[in-house]
């Protein structure tokens, strides 16, 4: 055995491949633990060579078979050193961590790929999950290629393109009208899972603690292409908050292993139009529901009432981290100079973590000789809708060279007035 489950309310444990979601005892949320991890300041030892991707850390990952396990080539996404966002923002030093180049384009797989394997590993005949954004596709993808049934419950609010994305992998989607966005999802997929036989595959803790893991790879990735060398600061933004307590956990095993040098400051990004662990962090007491959120390009990161809220808090007191909103207008700013400068196509989302670091450069919460590594979580090609509509006036020449020629010497000439 080298995983088990422990219930945070009343201590409960339970072996690995018991195929339980919720404490059976007090229905409270269950945590992985791990009998032994590592102990060791050389990242190779964390490794299996002979497995891919994420699956290279399957001892420190909740899968009772490695050799059973449902990917798509999730994992060892591309660190990019960003020496152009950190002379535009005046950073001493930029990375961007690119989950977009996960399988269905986000670290969604990650979560995806584990739950998915979990409960094809417990037996299930069919699968369903609750989501605004990028989790409802990947899990459908995995389903696919796994053979279960897969069920997407969607708020109204969710773009067409992650809808269209659920049904493409052959999901059932059914989008909710709800006050509560997609936590009346959540509680939908969690009251009906036992009369229709479904695995809750959502990626929330309080429903599912095995997909939670997922996320931790991500630093054990960084740690190992930094070679232990962490920077000041890791920014991400928070949704449900899965993405930075999935990190935080991944960071504290890799810090009593001795395997990197320090644990980053954490700067947790929220959409100022839904930002209930800002105001919990700000205002020092627990997360409370966040009332009516408005329109946002950033419904990914619109969660009103985060299952890992309290996770959160927890990650941003021990890290000595700090907290921050962006406006919509922020956010697409932060899209474009993704693109433009460093090649990145984010979401909106995505470009979150991007344009929270350039805020809190700006308002002196990260200072000129600090390092940041910005987590970019979801891909722009899912989100081309959020263009700006000047972007798309291509101009239309006549197939004649000494036309395209002479408009061509005329727009370099406008660029340099």
């Amino acid at each position: 055995m080298h995983y088990y489950l422990q219930c945070k309310q009343c201590g409960a444990t339970f072996k690995e491949g018991k195929g339980v979601y919720r404490c059976p005892q007090c229905g409270s949320k269950l945590t992985v633990k791990y009998s032994k991890l590592p102990e060791t300041d050389n990242m190779s030892d964390w490794v299996d060579t002979s497995k891919p991707g994420i699956w290279k850390f399957w001892d420190l990952l909740p899968v009772s078979d490695p050799e059973k396990v449902i990917s798509l080539g999730e994992g060892n996404t591309f660190l990019h050193g960003c020496d152009k966002l950190a002379h535009f923002g005046k950073f001493a030093k930029f990375w961007v961590k690119d989950e977009t180049k996960n399988p269905t384009g986000s670290f969604k797989d990650r979560n995806a790929a584990i739950g998915v394997t979990n409960a094809l590993g417990f037996g299930a005949q069919s699968v369903a999950i609750a989501s605004d954004a990028n989790a409802g596709p990947a899990v459908a993808a995995y389903a696919a290629k796994a053979g279960l049934p897969c069920y997407v419950f969607m708020p109204v609010t969710t773009s067409p393109q992650r809808i269209a994305q659920a049904i493409t992998f052959g999901a059932s989607v059914v989008k909710i009208r709800g006050n509560g966005l997609v936590n009346d999802c959540i509680r939908i997929v969690e009251e009906l899972r036992e009369d229709f036989g479904w695995h809750h595959l959502t990626t929330a803790g309080t429903v599912n603690p095995y997909q939670l893991e997922g996320p931790k790879t991500i630093v054990y990735e960084i740690a190992i292409d930094m070679a232990g060398h962490m920077p000041d600061w890791i920014v991400a933004p928070a949704g449900g908050g899965g993405l930075i307590a999935g990190m935080f956990t991944g960071l504290k095993e890799l810090s009593q292993a001795n395997s990197i040098d320090h644990i980053p400051k954490i700067l947790c990004v929220q959409s100022e139009v839904c930002a209930p662990i800002v105001k919990a962090f700000q205002e020092h007491r627990s997360i409370e529901q966040w009332g009516k959120v408005a329109t946002t390009v950033a419904v990914p990161i619109a969660v009103p009432l985060p299952s890992e809220g309290e996770e959160v808090l927890e990650a941003l007191k021990v890290t000595k981290g700090t907290t921050i909103v962006v406006s919509d207008q922020e956010l697409l700013n932060a899209q474009k100079i993704l693109a433009e400068r460093e090649g990145i196509c984010a979401s909106p989302a995505g470009a979150s973590s991007a344009a929270g670091a350039l805020k809190a450069r700006r308002q002196g919460i990260i200072s000129e000789r600090e390092s940041v590594l910005a987590v970019v979580t979801g891909s722009g090609m899912k989100d081309l809708s959020t263009v700006e509509v000047s972007h798309l006036q291509v101009p239309e020449w006549a197939a004649d060279i000494e036309i395209v020629r002479h408009e061509l010497m005329s727009k370099l000439e406008r660029q340099k007035l």
